[in-house]
């Protein structure tokens, strides 16, 4: 029985050069660094994202791709703004078991890193898969309760966005340890923002980001951090964790062939919280069957059976900005409906006050179905009953939304969803050299400017 703490374990297996992720995961990563990146870009013409952009102007010239500026600045400011950036449209990747985003909190630091340290595209890719797999297995042991007041993208998140850093500083195991160990008492973030539908939740990713950056540069200048900050009696756990689970932070270390975590995250084709995804899609479903548009104005209760964590993060009931519709059930309900899709455009202003979804909207009713309930997190499924005036009813159940492993979108889905993102960015036309610039990653000596 080993008597390492937790951080020390995972140091001595995600340290530079202890190990490498195969070639059919380094392959996936691009996947999720493409996704992560159309998310970014597309953020960048949104109210919050240009808020962020107007901040990094104001600061000191770097060396890293900031997106949105034409010049560069400090690894810092860019992982920052590229993280907080890529969390503003609710389209990025998610993790069920760990109910976390790793993709907005690993991949910011670790594209600054790897250009400020001018490292190779291959190495790069490892920074992010080690970042995801610290990130999910941290998340996997915080435990449900911790869901409930902390988003865990922000308090997760810190250890993967240190990791990923970590490992392309080529910092020592001992360093690594004290780099996790400044990450976790960085460690916040607060769902309080959903009561008021304010703009915060882009701000954890970022602070996430930029606080495990610091954590990793700090460790390489010899400054010591908690072993133990996990499950120490006054760490992570202890403190924001009533139900975790510290064994699974460790679970599975030293398998052969090595379970890599980064493959069973989800990608979204919604642009909203993940938790309604399975709601839209079997309303898209229930929709196919309806005679459009006639049956729009027939329709006069729409029940959805769900589990419990959606309703509590996602039942804003009267959303009054897109940053509460997104985490609406009801308007992302009625939108699917309406308009057979969830992307950016639909939370345009004008579209949240439309007669006929307002009407679908107050005609929704939420519950939770305990035998739905029961398969979550490792499942986040939905039920959604359509009743009409003439007293038909359909009803459609989702157990893996499009995007999760079990239901993935292809190859030629998340090139379509990268372009759909860029489309209506200064940079539409920029789309072919972003995906050359991807897809030579893997053999590049050093990680470049992006082609913006």
């Amino acid at each position: 029985m080993t008597t390492e703490t937790l951080t020390q374990q995972l140091a001595d297996a995600f340290s530079y050069g202890h190990n490498s992720p195969p070639p059919a995961v380094l392959h996936a990563a691009q996947s999720y660094l493409m996704d992560w990146l159309g998310c970014a870009l597309a953020a960048t013409q949104t109210e919050s994202g240009q808020i962020f952009i107007d901040y990094a102007r104001q600061q000191p010239n770097g060396p890293t791709t900031l997106l949105g500026l034409n010049a560069g600045r400090s690894a810092a400011t860019t992982a920052f703004t590229n993280s907080a950036l890529s969390h503003s449209i609710e389209m990025d990747d998610l993790h069920r078991a760990s109910v976390l985003h790793p993709g907005c909190v690993v991949i910011g630091p670790a594209l600054a890193v790897a250009q400020s340290e001018h490292r190779p595209g291959r190495e790069l890719l490892a920074a992010i898969t080690i970042g995801y797999e610290v990130a999910i297995r941290v998340g996997e042991a915080i435990g449900q309760a911790h869901y409930k007041i902390w988003h865990t993208t922000g308090t997760c998140g810190c250890f993967g966005a240190t990791a990923g850093a970590a490992y392309l500083l080529h910092i020592s195991p001992q360093q690594f340890t004290w780099a996790l160990g400044n990450a976790g008492t960085q460690a916040s973030g607060l769902w309080q923002f959903l009561d008021d539908q304010a703009m915060t939740k882009p701000l954890h990713a970022g602070r996430a980001a930029a606080n495990g950056l610091l954590a990793a540069e700090l460790a390489q200048r010899g400054f010591t951090g908690p072993p133990s900050i996990l499950e120490g009696k006054r760490g992570l756990f202890a403190a924001m964790a009533p139900d975790a689970r510290p064994e699974a932070v460790a679970s599975g270390l030293h398998e052969k062939p090595f379970p890599w975590k980064l493959p069973g995250v989800s990608i979204k084709p919604h642009a909203s919280c993940r938790h309604t995804h399975p709601a839209i899609d079997a309303a898209l479903l229930g929709r196919a069957q309806l005679n459009l548009p006639e049956d729009l104005h027939r329709i006069k209760k729409i029940e959805l059976e769900t589990y419990q964590t959606a309703i509590d993060t996602a039942s804003t009931l009267t959303p009054t900005n897109a940053n509460g519709a997104r985490f609406s059930l009801p308007y992302c309900l009625a939108q699917a409906l309406v308009a057979g899709d969830v992307l950016l455009d639909a939370f345009a202003p004008e579209l949240l006050h439309e007669p006929i979804r307002q009407r679908l909207m107050g005609r929704t009713t939420l519950s939770v179905a305990p035998e739905l309930d029961a398969q979550y997190p490792a499942a986040w499924p939905a039920r959604v009953h359509i009743y009409l005036d003439d007293s038909r009813q359909i009803s459609t159940t989702v157990s893996a939304p499009r995007g999760d492993p079990e239901n993935p979108l292809s190859e030629e889905e998340l090139q379509a969803k990268f372009r759909g993102l860029l489309s209506g960015t200064p940079w539409g036309d920029k789309t072919d050299a972003l995906l050359n610039w991807l897809a030579e990653l893997p053999q590049a000596q050093r990680v470049g400017p992006l082609p913006l």
